[in-house]
């Protein structure tokens, strides 16, 4: 039988080889995902006509919302991000029935039994979930996904199809092979949490490196951090340490003719120190992160994608607790160190270091 449609028997190393690439993984998830979960194949013409029926408002409020589309439509398109101006259900409930809904100027649509949507709309809700995801990588990843050659014959599988300049659907044969493989959307839903996790542990970690370089910019470079880090792991002085390890760092951390019991040497330093001391924990829970990442990413990933999904869909081996108890235990400790660094502003922490490097000039005026 000539191989000509995309297919598991032929095709199973280069969907999963598709599906690995981070960039062109989530245009064709979030494409099922709007067929599948949002639209449920097109197999309900109820459910369809609802949702035209609100299309066509010039104004759409929520009480139009309420009317036409069931909750479960509701969720998944807030999920999704099809509602600009809703970020959650619960927001969702609170609004009033005038409360204007938000769905873009381009969206997605359904003509001729097809589903298709606006690539711009489809970048945003993506990237809503996945920050990393540049537009630029987006329109190379489509290109490619509009063309994909095949590794067992002389054709080519487009795993995504172009209707008009600038809509797009998923291919027939891609929806239902990945339609084997159980809940799609329960896995990217498990990964939407896990990179949200992480940007907040980003925005944290940010912060902490801000005000570090405050005190000095060296001490927040990489091979310093290595070690700051090594100097806490093993109980010792890390200025000290540093020195010893032939880091240079300016004439205020040479503390030989420096009164320790000074208050402002001992706010300067305690700060310092703290900060240090936050940075290593967020070392060790960044770590712990990327174990977790690591079940369906990065070099040494554990599973391909198709099998992360199978994995998720079934909780087999506990995948799904597994990962749940560790994010709810990296929370604990991200929250408590949260909790110390809303302590700290900019402004007064400036000033301290000021304050200090004053203190170290009159000190040897004296």
């Amino acid at each position: 039988m000539e191989h000509t449609g995309l297919s598991m028997d032929y095709d199973k190393n280069l969907i999963e080889t598709v599906l690995d690439d981070i960039d062109m993984r989530y245009i064709i998830l979030f494409l099922y995902i709007i067929r599948n979960d949002l639209f449920k194949d097109l197999s309900n013409p109820e459910l369809i006509e609802s949702y035209e029926r609100i299309l066509i408002l010039d104004e759409i409020y929520k009480e139009n919302i309420l009317t036409f589309w069931d909750k479960e439509f509701i969720e998944i398109a807030i999920d999704l991000g099809l509602i600009k101006n809703i970020r959650s259900i619960k927001e969702f409930e609170q609004k009033d029935g005038d409360f204007i809904i938000r769905l873009g100027e381009e969206t997605v649509t359904i003509e001729n039994n097809i589903i298709s949507v606006p690539d711009h709309t489809l970048f945003l809700l993506i990237n809503k979930k996945f920050k990393f995801l540049t537009r630029r990588n987006f329109n190379l990843a489509l290109n490619k996904l509009k063309g994909v050659r095949c590794e067992r014959g002389n054709i080519i599988h487009p795993f995504v199809f172009e209707i008009g300049d600038h809509d797009f659907r998923i291919s027939d044969d891609l929806y239902y092979i990945l339609d084997q493989y159980g809940n799609i959307f329960h896995a990217i839903k498990i990964e939407i949490t896990i990179e949200g996790f992480y940007q907040r542990f980003l925005e944290i970690k940010d912060k902490i490196d801000e005000f570090i370089e405050i005190f000095e910019p060296k001490l927040k470079n990489k091979i310093v951090l290595k070690k700051i880090i090594k100097a806490i792991e093993e109980n010792k002085d890390i200025i000290h340490y540093l020195k010893d390890k032939k880091v240079e760092l300016p004439d205020k951390f040479n503390y030989d003719g420096i009164d320790k019991e000074n208050p402002i040497f001992k706010n300067w330093n305690s700060n310092l120190l703290s900060l240090l001391n936050y940075r290593f924990q967020m070392q060790k829970i960044e770590t712990k992160l990327l174990e977790i990442k690591i079940y369906y990413s990065g070099k040494g990933k554990r599973y391909n994608y198709l099998e992360f999904i199978e994995k998720v869909s079934f909780n087999e081996d506990n995948i799904v607790n597994n990962i749940e108890n560790a994010l709810i235990d990296l929370r604990e400790d991200l929250v408590k160190i949260n909790s110390k660094i809303i302590k700290f502003t900019k402004k007064e922490l400036k000033l301290l270091n000021l304050d200090y490097e004053r203190y170290i000039i009159t000190s040897s005026d004296d």
